[in-house]
């Protein structure tokens, strides 16, 4: 009886860990794809309907979840206290998700927006959208290999210590 308790509660461990590492990946994975949506979304609306940036960035959020939407939620609220420095927006885009190199690719971004004009915006968030399309394209690969792979061996290393425990 004991023995099929531990081998229950050891493939839930390996199962858990594999679930977490798949989780990971899609969240590194969603932050750059929603970047991508976020950067989308911003030169349609500033390009054609020249809406004020917190409204845009609330807008966006409105109907999302994820990590980039905690990230825009905080940034919108620097944005409303008008605490919008270096340090702020260093802080507001670290994230475990991001990579460190990365991290500054994002907070010049953040930190730049709605600070030149309309044109030259959207020539600053076309650059971006460059940058991170082939981004999100790597780490969706990495989540079909890397994090698919981890959450499959998890549910298979579990089922193998429970048959091996009872």
């Amino acid at each position: 009886m004991w023995t099929l308790i531990l081998g229950g509660a050891l493939f839930f461990c390996f199962a858990y860990v594999g679930i977490g590492i798949r989780s990971y990946y899609a969240k590194r994975r969603d932050i750059y794809k929603d970047s991508v949506a976020y950067i989308d979304y911003l030169k349609e609306n500033i390009g054609f309907l020249k809406t004020p940036l917190g409204i845009l960035t609330r807008n966006f959020c409105s109907d999302r979840k994820g990590e980039l939407v905690k990230i825009l939620n905080r940034y919108v609220a620097l944005i409303d206290k008008g605490c919008l420095n270096s340090d702020s927006v260093n802080k507001l885009v670290s994230s475990p998700y991001i990579d460190k190199d990365r991290q500054e690719m994002f907070a010049t971004f953040f930190y730049g927006l709605g600070k030149v004009d309309c044109d030259t915006q959207i020539e600053q968030l076309q650059r971006m959208r460059a940058a991170l399309v082939p981004l999100a394209e790597h780490y969706e690969k990495k989540y079909r290999t890397t994090g698919v792979l981890a959450y499959r061996l998890g549910i298979l290393l579990g089922i193998a210590v429970m048959i091996i425990a009872v």
